[in-house]
């Protein structure tokens, strides 16, 4: 099933309850939608050829990475594909970082659907917000949660308070 384009002007089916994008979102210190991809026996370069899409980051099992926390070198153990809206989506709203993920994921889906069915693969949407005052929190439209489940991807949400840091 074809899905209409959604791009930065879009909005939902008009109905008097649905909440209005807010790309300055108040409550929002910033937030990002990612696809995390771990594909089993199957290489990133792989995932990249049959989706065709490039990811903004991706793993190999048993290649060298530099950990971000402690800068140590340490070996990876899976094979991992990430699509993120990270520092390309200029929103704290994210359904607008939703929007940009999914429209990618929905020009693959046939292949995303593929993936799904082999050993060892597991993918899901997760989103990470990060709140600015130690409040509020995301809105999805219900066209996203139909967009998400026509993917048959699960939306996991990891929340951040850092409102009293110095």
């Amino acid at each position: 099933m074809a899905s209409a384009s959604h791009d930065k002007n879009s909005q939902p089916p008009a109905s008097s309850l649905m909440v209005p994008y807010n790309d300055s979102y108040q409550t929002c210190e910033r937030t990002v939608a990612q696809l995390r991809l771990y594909s089993g026996e199957i290489r990133p370069a792989e995932v990249t050829g049959l989706l065709g899409i490039e990811p903004t980051e991706s793993t190999e099992a048993g290649g060298l990475i530099i950990s971000k926390e402690t800068g140590r070198p340490r070996l990876t153990k899976y094979n991992a594909w990430f699509l993120s809206s990270e520092n390309i989506v200029n929103s704290k709203d994210l359904r607008r970082h939703l929007d940009w993920l999914l429209d990618r994921l929905e020009a693959c889906s046939e292949a995303l659907h593929e993936l799904q069915t082999r050993d060892g693969v597991q993918m899901q949407i997760s989103c990470i917000w990060w709140t600015a005052h130690g409040g509020g929190g995301p809105v999805l439209w219900p066209s996203q949660m139909e967009r998400m489940a026509h993917l048959n991807l699960e939306c996991g949400f990891e929340f951040a308070d850092y409102s009293g840091d110095e």
